[in-house]
């Protein structure tokens, strides 16, 4: 009975765990750098966001997140994770091109953010790579994106949701 339970525990946290560990990514319900029920986190201090959009894509199609962050203090900053309320799981990414000119991209762990400095997070660059849909999204709706930058330190900003023809705007 005892190997019952804990294989069932462990069927049960396994994709949780495996979805935890890889780089930039959160999964709905508790926000990275949070444990569940721990509060609302603190925004981290000289770090702003502008701009924050979403192309969205149809049906399941993954959508991607852009925005502009701003260091204004003395020291970096390191995004490491993402959380959107509107989507099942939110990875950082980063686009590139390789040797032969093929573009890809890749999840990254974290994404540095220069002190007294600008990133944008942009097509063709790095971007929030949002799956899994909660829910249905319309054009211009509004979708609060949460960026989780230390633990305890997330800043959670509005998104307005573009067709990818309107993305341009």
């Amino acid at each position: 009975m005892k190997e019952a339970i804990i294989l069932a525990s462990l069927l049960v946290l396994a994709p949780l765990a495996h979805a935890q560990s890889m780089p930039g990514m959160s999964m709905g319900g508790a926000k990275d750098g949070m444990a569940a029920g721990q509060g609302t986190a603190m925004p981290p201090k000289n770090i702003s966001v502008q701009d924050c959009w979403i192309r969205l894509l149809p049906g399941s199609a993954p959508s991607a997140g852009y925005f502009t962050i701003e260091n204004s203090g003395d020291q970096p900053a390191s995004l490491a994770g993402a959380h959107a309320d509107a989507f099942g799981m939110a990875m950082l990414h980063e686009t590139h091109k390789d040797s032969k000119g093929v573009m890809g991209m890749s999840a990254v762990r974290n994404v540095p953010v220069p002190a007294k400095g600008r990133l944008a997070f942009a097509p063709g660059g790095y971007h929030v790579m949002l799956e899994k849909p909660a829910r249905s999204l319309h054009v211009g709706d509004k979708v609060a994106l949460t960026l989780v930058f230390g633990v305890g330190q997330a800043l959670t900003t509005q998104c307005e949701a573009r067709s990818p023809a309107g993305a341009a705007k």
